[in-house]
């Protein structure tokens, strides 16, 4: 059996929440179906992106001199507690200007315009940012969107009270939102990622190590950026039938495994989910350090903090989910 070599990122999609000191507690948002358009065409493909709404000059308001400056990201926010939220702001360092907009038609033009309250999201309900509508709009972009990356994009909420005012607390909800050519397929959202993270390849001879990272794990070399190892994690709640995730793919690392950690003789050992990991109707799975995760070996590239990365996820049913996972030291930051 070869020795694997690790130094370990910690991974994850959907969304690590980090609140500020309030009265009021977090609460926890799903996030789903997030995606944003690309500027630029696949490598190897030809052709220009498809524009929406968004990036049309008469919707830009001068913000943007091309289309490539300018995107948008979607996605659908759940609120499964017991008090309204909104969202007030967003940021990434894909976007020098980021701002939560709407488009409205006005004698029959359409016109597109900012939030000034932000969005709120009622209590056991849930909102839809989507073309036309709702969206996250991504001004004096900092890089190209390529179809098959991702960017890192941290959300903040401001927790109301049950009348709609201000707790005075705020929520921030770090996720990853995979690039695309065009709108994807509706899919069922039986299947919710949350606090999905990445550690930091970068910064891994700094950090501290993980049982995935250990000497007994085969956490021996390979430290840094490419070439190295990492490990995603993140809970998933089936809200759907009885399902099994069977593999991974992304194309920062050549290979990629589901694992588990297990004690045999009072060792530490990390082996591969032959059969994948089995997911039961009406629970959450949690892949945390120390135990399931899915391992990213062989990177392509460095895990830098800030950025994200494409992750498909395979299903025993046939689902395919892609998530992009925002890449920070979650550990560091408890």
């Amino acid at each position: 059996m070869r020795k694997l070599a690790f130094v370990i990122g910690v991974f994850v999609l959907m969304v690590l929440v980090s609140v500020s000191v309030s009265a009021q507690e977090a609460t926890e948002l799903y996030i789903t179906g997030a995606w944003a358009r690309a500027t630029v065409a696949a490598p190897g493909m030809g052709g220009m992106m498809e524009a929406t709404a968004e990036a049309t000059p008469e919707m830009r308001m001068g913000h943007m001199g091309s289309a490539d400056g300018v995107s948008a990201a979607y996605m659908m926010i759940e609120n499964p507690g017991s008090l309204p939220v909104r969202l007030v702001s967003a940021a990434t360092k894909a976007a020098e200007l980021v701002e939560i907009h709407e488009i409205v038609m006005e004698n029959e033009v359409m016109k597109m315009r900012p939030l000034e309250s932000g969005l709120e999201i009622p209590a056991g309900g849930s909102v839809e940012l989507k073309p036309g509508g709702y969206h996250v709009m991504l001004m004096e972009l900092t890089q190209a969107f390529v179809p098959g990356k991702a960017i890192s994009l941290t959300l903040t909420f401001d927790l109301l009270k049950a009348d709609g005012t201000t707790s005075g607390t705020t929520q921030d909800v770090v996720i990853g939102v995979p690039i695309l050519a065009e709108m994807p397929m509706a899919t069922p959202n039986d299947l919710v990622f949350i606090n999905a993270w990445a550690r930091p390849t970068a910064a891994a001879m700094m950090a501290e190590a993980t049982p995935e990272a250990t000497p007994a794990m085969g956490g021996m070399g390979h430290m840094g950026g490419a070439g190295g190892v990492s490990a995603a994690y993140m809970q998933i709640l089936n809200r759907g039938a009885a399902d099994r995730l069977v593999s991974a793919s992304t194309d920062a690392a050549a290979l990629v495994e589901i694992h588990e950690i297990v004690m045999e003789n009072e060792v530490m050992k990390m082996r591969p989910l032959e059969n994948g990991l089995e997911l039961p109707s009406g629970e959450r799975v949690m892949l945390k350090p120390g135990g399931y995760h899915i391992m990213l070996m062989e990177l392509t590239q460095a895990l830098v903090p800030g950025d994200a990365i494409a992750l498909t996820l395979t299903f025993e049913s046939g689902t395919e989910v892609l998530l992009g996972v925002p890449i920070y030291d979650a550990m560091g930051m408890e």
